[in-house]
This record gives structure tokens, C-alpha cells and sequence, in this order.
């Protein structure tokens, strides 16, 4: 499936294209004429959506990843994702502005599909509903991250010429999240449940209701978000890996762990995974990184090292303690991920074939968890029942009201287990700001010494990232406008 999907996104590249910079226009901007009236148009289309999606996958687990306490300051790393680490960024920090762009190229190429889709000609007409399913799953996917990651913007729902959209005045965060709501609700009514063999790894209904779900969560909205995990709960479609480094292989992506995935294939097709050697020092040489790692690699905090539980098989899976650079020089304390990095290994660093998760069955099952403690308390309960599989699965001894005997406690134990259990996939200062623990969180962690005792701030106005420059700079202050602070 992943190569029939990659095989689509070259062959759209090639018919749209002269060069290699898709991801640098939308492609409303060079699409014939002609293009947009078949049902293999809009396939094509759709897949277009995917390779954005795919391009910015490395952004967002490096850079989401880095504004947490999972990773550690580096004196030596001058790269944006150690300004967002250090709460430095600003309107003109280069990967504020790539972020914002991928969000919008994403949001612009599903206008078009959305705009022209009903006029098309499709011999299986249950696929018109499929691709328009996909455009409004990745749209609001899109409005949904620009939401909570720089507060209200615009919602362009169609294709606009550049006078109405500089015309369009920014939305609240509410309203934002609201639309890409009701764009992944829209998305469920229309995807399948399942899509065919050779197709797996697309958007289905439930990926669509998983990601509303956090939406919702987001928005402390427990009660909407209850049946939509339930409805993925008792699909009978997904069942958590059976061990934990399953999840994380290339063999089993697109398993029953796997509710949504960022696909990438290797073979030097400049569709790998370049994101696994972006968090490994960049001059470490080993069996499982032969080519090496990268400048400006995220390292990995103590902070986080040290909240694995003895016996937990998740810590030193996912992260390698110390290493031997290619001059012979040992490091024995310097932390970095290997989560990634444990099944194929590709010819060059740039080329894994391992797919990215955006939504697991795991996660799902510890939202769901999440929701029943909101609703209320109860000893050895559901929701003990699901934090306790996750647990076994890592090697651990099952929770009891005898240790956890308060709501508020519980509370406290899973959101410890969903940091260790996503370390790597870019959910930590997601779980902070919809808990409201962000600052206090961020700044006690700024204390350590490692973290320059205090050298560094979480400030309020930073729990949403600056506007970037070039997006101030080509609309009117009456339309768009920074956000305080910055």
C-alpha cells in the first residue's frame, strides 16, 4: 500500500511538475486545466495531501518533542528546535514559519479537492465520498494543530483569491478548533471503516473519530469525546501490539496498534523517514545508525530518563545511554532516542522505512481511561484495568487503589505513564497545556541544573507559538495580528 501511495505521489509530480519542489506550492498553482474531473485526478490529489503530511512529520516530532521536558538543553545545538526547547523562538524562527506553511499547503490542496470534487467523474461512487472524507480528515487535521499551536486563524474554507484572503480577519482559538471539528466530523461520516488491501494506511472514519477525540480532550470535553473512543474501542479493528517494540517496527506498520500513520517507504525514493537519525548525535557510528546521526540531534533529558520505573523494558528501548563518537571518544552520559531505529536500517540516514505514529490503539485506550476517571473515580475500575494492560506490556506491576485511592491521583499516574509510554512521539507539551500544567511543569524543569538553573522561562504568552513574520508582513493588522507577547 505505501508503495502504491508514493507511486501516485511521484506520478502527480511528474505530471504537475518540472522540478523537485512540490512541497514549495500548492498545487492549485501549476494543476492543467484539465486536471481535477476524474476519480484517478482526485486519487492523485488525495495523495498529494499525504506527501505534505509527510514532509512535515519530521518537523513536528522534532520541534513538538523539543518544547517539553523530554529533551535537554544543548549549548551546542544552534537549530530552531533548541530555541523552542528554551522558549526563545519568536515570529522569526525558521521552523515557527515551516510549520504554519505545511499546515496551509496541507488546508489549501484539500480546498481544491473539497471545491471540485462533486462535479467530478468517478466510476466507483463510493470513493467520491472517500477522497472528500480524506481532504476534511487532513484539513482538519491541519486547523486542529494550528489551533492549538498558534491560537485562532483564519478559516479558509474554499478557494479564495489572495484580496479575500488577506480580507479575511483571523478567528479565536474556540472558533478554529470548532471548524476542524466539525471538519474531522464530517471526515467520519464519509471515510470507510476499512479501506482495501493494497490501501491501508489512509484516513478511515476512525482515525478521524481518534483525533476528534483529542481535539475534545483538548478542550476538556470528556462527554463528546467518550463515544467517539468507544467507537473505536468496540470497532473490533485494533487491538493494542502484544509487545511494545512492535509498535515501533517498520514490519509491523499499518498493524491493528496503528490507528493512523505517517506513511514513508525507502529505496531512495526521497519518501523515507528522515526523522529516526534526526535525534542521534550527529558523529555516533553503530550497527544500528551506520550512517551516523545529525547536527542539532534533540538530546534526551535526565528528567525524563529517571521517571521509568525499575523494570520498565520502554526506557531502554527507547533511549540509548551514552556512546563512542568516530574518533573513539566515549560519552558516557549523553542521552538520545533509538525508539525509531530498531528495525530496517536504511543505505543513508535519510531513508527508514518505519512509518510515524500520529494516533495509536494505545492511546486511544488511555484516553479512553482519561474519560472514565473524569467521570468519576472508581477503585479497580475500567479505567484501572486499561492503565494496568499498558503496564504489563512494559513489564510492570499492576496499580491498585491501595496506591491510587484519589481521582486526582489518578490523574497524576496516567499522565506519568502516557509520558513514558510516547516518549518520542511528540504528545508531551500536547498532555501539558490541555492539563494546565505547562508552566509549572516547564519551569521546575528549567531549575536543574543541566537546564541552566534557571536561565530559561515558560512565560504565559508562550504556550501558543508567534505568528510568523512573513504571514504578518502580508496581511493587515486588521486581519492578522501577533499574538501578545511576542
Amino acid at each position: 500500500m505505501k508503495r502504491k501511495i508514493y507511486l501516485c505521489v511521484i506520478l502527480i509530480i511528474t505530471l504537475v511538475s518540472c522540478d523537485d519542489s512540490l512541497d514549495l506550492n500548492p498545487i492549485s498553482a501549476y494543476s492543467a486545466g484539465g486536471f481535477y474531473q476524474t476519480q484517478s485526478d482526485f486519487e492523485l490529489a488525495s495523495n498529494g495531501v499525504y506527501d505534505i503530511l509527510q514532509s512535515l512529520g519530521s518537523k513536528i516530532a522534532l520541534d513538538l518533542e523539543a518544547r517539553s521536558d523530554n529533551v535537554q538543553d544543548d549549548l551546542q545545538n544552534n537549530y530552531s528546535n533548541n530555541s523552542m526547547h528554551r522558549f526563545l523562538d519568536n515570529e522569526t524562527t525558521s521552523d515557527v514559519s515551516s510549520l504554519w506553511i505545511y499546515y496551509w499547503m496541507m488546508i489549501d490542496r484539500c480546498n481544491e479537492i473539497i471545491d471540485k470534487i462533486d462535479d467530478g467523474t468517478f466510476e466507483e461512487e463510493e470513493y467520491r465520498s472517500y477522497y472528500k472524507g480524506e481532504a476534511y480528515f487532513l484539513r482538519g487535521y491541519a486547523y486542529f494543530s494550528l489551533g492549538w499551536q498558534y491560537g485562532g486563524t483564519q478559516i479558509i474554507d474554499h478557494k479564495m483569491k489572495i484580496d479575500e484572503i488577506k480580507t479575511t480577519k483571523r478567528s479565536t482559538q474556540t472558533e478554529t478548533l470548532d471548524f476542524a471539528a466539525s471538519d474531522l466530523e464530517n471526515a467520519a461520516s464519509l471515510l470507510p471503516e476499512k479501506w482495501k488491501s493494497y490501501e491501508l494506511g489512509k484516513a478511515t472514519k476512525y482515525a478521524a473519530q481518534g483525533i476528534l477525540a483529542r481535539l475534545y480532550l483538548f478542550q476538556k470535553k470528556y462527554s463528546d469525546a467518550k463515544p467517539l473512543l468507544e467507537s473505536i474501542i468496540n470497532s473490533g479493528y485494533y487491538k493494542m501490539a502484544t509487545n511494545y517494540e512492535d509498535c515501533f517496527l517498520d514490519k509491523y506498520d499499518n498493524s491493528s496498534e496503528h490507528v493512523f500513520q505517517i506513511q514513508y517507504i525507502s529505496g531512495d525514493l526521497n519518501e523515507g523517514n528522515d526523522f529516526v537519525s534526526q535525534e542521534v548525535p550527529q558523529f555516533y557510528r553503530s550497527e544500528l545508525f551506520p550512517s551516523g546521526g545529525c547536527s542539532g540531534a534533540n538530546m534526551v533529558s535526565y528528567d525524563l530518563y529517571d521517571s521509568y520505573e525499575d523494570g520498565d523494558f520502554r526506557r531502554d528501548f527507547s533511549i540509548q545511554k551514552g556512546y563512542t563518537d568516530n574518533t573513539g571518544i566515549y560519552d558516557p552520559t549523553t542521552l538520545f532516542y533509538i525508539k525509531f531505529a530498531h528495525g530496517t536500517i536504511p543505505a543513508n540516514r535519510s531513508d527508514y522505512e518505519v512509518n510515524l505514529p500520529i494516533l495509536r490503539y494505545t492511546d486511544v485506550k488511555l484516553m479512553y481511561a482519561e474519560v472514565l476517571n473524569e467521570e468519576g473515580y472508581k477503585a479497580s475500575g475500567e479505567a484501572f484495568e486499561i492503565i494496568n494492560k499498558v503496564r504489563s506490556r512494559a513489564g510492570l506491576s499492576a496499580l491498585t487503589s491501595s496506591d491510587i485511592s484519589l481521582q486526582e491521583d489518578f490523574r497524576t499516574a496516567l499522565f506519568k505513564e502516557r509520558r513514558v509510554e510516547f516518549s518520542c512521539e511528540f504528545m508531551r507539551l500536547f498532555d501539558l497545556l490541555r492539563t494546565d500544567k505547562a508552566m509549572s511543569v516547564m519551569n521546575t524543569f528549567f531549575t536543574r541544573t543541566e537546564e541552566g538553573s534557571g536561565k530559561y522561562k515558560m512565560e504565559e504568552y508562550r504556550k501558543i507559538f508567534a505568528i510568523p513574520l512573513h504571514e504578518l508582513n502580508n496581511m493587515s493588522e486588521e486581519y492578522m495580528w501577533q499574538n501578545p507577547g511576542y
